[in-house]
């Protein structure tokens, strides 16, 4: 037994989401489950206060932090107001469980000095979600870092077949979606909390590389199951809309890029900040102009390490103009 489970769910104006979510994650057996709505406008923050789940904690946010303000409230709530819970899993209100997790979590052997987990994540049609595809972190292993050098991320992203594997897989980074992590740590602060300043994207990498430079081991476990609804990707191709998505994927990727290169970090800008640019060949015509301004602005904020814009001022300064 690896002690009580809390699931940690953050959602922002996907009411529908959000119930089928739910649907799937309070008949599995957690612990409690903890809902922060992100000062949604939809009726979501009416709709939790109304349901009658004995295990249910919401905490109503009084602004929209995102994803990684939301995270960094429902983590600080899970270790702060609920001592008594030994782990926490997080996921989006478009993703849920597919199976037993408290059970086969249960079952898991844990050795002390892993910190934190990751699950297998599909798409709802059963494909491997690419964007929530676990990796180890190329400048810490010189086998990955030669095959990325010739593969790309196929090089340093974990095989097909570690995901029929019936043992966990020891890796670096994973996303948020289905990310177990053992909340002991970030009582005695040997882990922080997730940064909100980020607001969405790449916030989750950064936490578990953070985390396995503070020396705890990070594994996927293939057989806990997650589905995630994930609409970011057209045909597992990144084309961000709205285009405000594009510029905290770029700013905060970079920091991203920061933590996992340590001292290559200026060659890895030489690399990927012209890859930024050229993604604007995704977009339609009377997108790329804009596309190209708030690459810029997130490529300048990223390298200057500025996280100071609001939500609002991203969004206008990614607005197109009017009739486009």
């Amino acid at each position: 037994m690896n002690g009580k489970l809390v699931a940690v769910i953050v959602t922002f104006n996907r009411l529908e989401k959000l119930k089928l979510a739910l649907s799937h994650t309070f008949s599995r057996g957690f612990y409690k489950v903890i809902v922060v709505d992100n000062c949604s406008t939809d009726g979501t923050s009416a709709w939790l206060d109304e349901l009658e789940q004995e295990n249910l904690e919401v905490i109503h946010s009084a602004y929209n932090g995102g994803g990684a303000g939301g995270f960094h409230l429902g983590f600080r709530y899970a270790a702060e107001q609920l001592p008594e819970a030994d782990w926490l899993v997080c996921f989006d209100d478009d993703a849920h469980p597919e199976n037993d997790i408290v059970g086969i979590f249960d079952a898991l052997e844990i050795p002390e000095d892993v910190g934190s987990l990751a699950a297998a994540v599909y798409l709802p049609d059963g494909r491997i979600s690419e964007m929530n595809r676990p990796s180890r972190n190329p400048f810490w292993h010189f086998k990955e870092l030669f095959h990325t050098a010739f593969k790309g991320r196929h090089g340093f992203h974990i095989d097909n077949e570690d995901y029929q594997s019936s043992t966990p897989v020891e890796i670096d980074s994973s996303s948020f979606v289905g990310c177990f992590v053992r909340l002991s740590l970030i009582r005695s602060r040997a882990l922080g909390l997730p940064r909100s300043e980020f607001f969405i994207y790449a916030d989750d990498i950064i936490y578990v590389l953070e985390a396995r430079k503070a020396g705890f081991r990070h594994l996927f476990v293939p057989m806990i199951a997650f589905s995630h609804d994930c609409q970011t990707l057209i045909n597992q191709q990144a084309v961000y809309h709205p285009l405000w998505k594009a510029y905290y994927t770029f700013r905060n990727g970079l920091e991203m890029y920061r933590v996992a290169s340590g001292f290559c970090y200026p060659l890895v800008l030489l690399v990927k900040i012209p890859k930024f640019f050229l993604s604007a060949r995704h977009y339609r015509k009377h997108e790329r102009t804009k596309y190209l301004s708030i690459t810029a602005r997130a490529v300048w904020d990223g390298v200057s390490r500025n996280y100071s814009k609001t939500h609002q001022q991203v969004v206008e300064l990614s607005a197109l103009p009017a009739g486009k």
